[in-house]
């Protein structure tokens, strides 16, 4: 997984779900800062405390995200999700700060309670600005996740099988020099240790996310850049990434990614980055796995708002880069896609917002199930809409759909999936 480039196939788990100020259960290689939260005036001395909590009622019909040919095993469900968290902020010397930032996502099955989780963030995060162009972020988090199921993230698993879950310690700092010209360098180290029912002795000897999926990645980046017009931005970006498995040392790896970007701002109605560049994936052992040691493409992401008048705003992003596999037999997957969100206000407390979600997924190898040898390929589509009120300044709620679906070579991977939540959202 790129550095620079956004975990959107882990994003495509975040749509059909319930979470409270934008919490992402995985952690993100390209992250520095936590999201700082504004609204309250909770103050005790120099801190600004900002407790929040929110909880959802959902309702999908596809549990297991099951394919068609078996609709006597489709199993559908209601869950009550709770979230509750609290962001304390300290300054500091008037241009620093320092967060310390609790987030959780629990959910709770009413028949299905294998899929119960308690998902959880500890972080903190140091932020120093220093009067002659100098900044530094660093950041520090304890995240207890899980795969949710089909997304490409998660291991094809039996019927009422727990989710994977994981324990993913990380650390990172980024250092940024910046006037005219800016030069930015940063490491991230991430531990992903697999946890729970699926994952199997400690000890590798038998099978689980332990004896395939625990590793350690380490990234490291260096980019320079400058302005070119008042509001537009160029820079070039250099990226590594080394992926070292406990146990399964074939998939060993380094990433690299050399690519160059632009970043823009204009009147306050759009503004956007893109970043192209070439990304090639070594395996340190070749000769034990798959094919050849390596494997090179075109990695790009790019991401644009657009504000066509003042109650109504459009996202777009756009990604392509390879990913660490979850699939036996293979040694990664290349995850390509699009991701557009349009929110439209129609009072101060009222408004709307639709998405769509396109991400199309190829692994590196063959593979033999009973139903055939093919190189597995799926399409992944997410459809929705939502409709938000603003109780309160600190108080919201909202009704949401979510349409999914997996269209894929292997009829036994796809699946679709209707998902129906109602949710009320508090922060102080």
């Amino acid at each position: 997984m790129s550095l620079a480039l956004w975990d959107h196939a882990h994003a495509q788990s975040q749509l059909a779900r319930f979470t409270n100020v934008n919490y992402t259960i995985y952690p993100q290689p390209s992250t520095f800062t936590v999201p700082l939260l504004e609204v309250g005036n909770i103050r005790w001395g120099p801190l600004r405390v900002h407790p929040h909590f929110g909880t959802a009622l959902t309702y999908t019909d596809n549990v297991f995200r099951v394919p068609d040919s078996l609709q006597q095993d489709l199993k559908s469900d209601w869950y009550v999700s709770l979230a509750p968290g609290a962001q304390v902020q300290l300054p500091f010397a008037r241009r620093h700060l320092f967060v310390f930032d609790y987030r959780s996502n629990i959910e709770r099955y009413v028949s299905q309670t294998s899929q119960d989780i308690a998902d959880q963030t500890l972080a903190g995060n140091l932020l120093l600005n220093f009067p002659w162009g100098l900044s530094v972020r660093s950041i520090g988090e304890l995240k207890n996740g899980h795969d949710y199921r089909g997304t490409s993230t998660a291991n094809p698993q039996t019927q009422s099988a727990a989710p994977n879950q994981f324990y993913a310690p990380n650390w990172g700092i980024e250092a940024e020099y910046a006037k005219d010209l800016y030069i930015r360098a940063q490491y991230k180290y991430l531990d992903w240790q697999f946890i729970g029912p699926q994952a199997g002795p400690s000890n590798a000897t038998g099978p689980g996310d332990i004896s395939t999926r625990n590793r350690i990645e380490n990234y490291y980046g260096l980019a320079t850049g400058g302005r070119i017009a008042p509001k537009t931005n160029v820079y070039l970006q250099g990226l590594i990434a080394k992926h070292v498995y406990q146990f399964n040392t074939a998939l060993d790896s380094t990433t690299y990614n050399l690519g160059a970007g632009v970043s823009w701002e204009v009147t306050g109605k759009t503004a956007g980055q893109l970043s192209i560049g070439w990304q090639k994936k070594a395996f340190d052992q070749p000769s034990q796995g798959r094919g050849t040691g390596n494997f090179s493409s075109l990695a790009f992401r790019g991401s644009a708002f657009w504000a066509p008048q003042p109650r109504t705003a459009v996202n777009l992003a756009v990604w392509r880069s390879s990913e660490e596999t979850t699939l036996g037999g293979t040694r990664f997957f290349v995850s390509t896609g699009l991701g557009l969100q349009a929110t439209h206000s129609f009072t101060y407390k009222w408004r709307a917002t639709a998405r769509f979600n396109y991400n199309h997924v190829y692994w590196s190898d063959p593979i033999t199930t009973v139903e055939k040898t093919a190189t597995r390929r799926d399409d992944n589509f997410d459809v929705g809409a939502g409709l938000w009120y603003q109780i309160q300044p600190w108080l919201g709620t909202r009704v949401a759909y979510t349409y999914s679906k997996r269209i894929s070579n292997f009829e036994s991977v796809a699946f679709d999936a209707n998902v129906v939540m109602l949710s009320i959202q508090a922060q102080f």
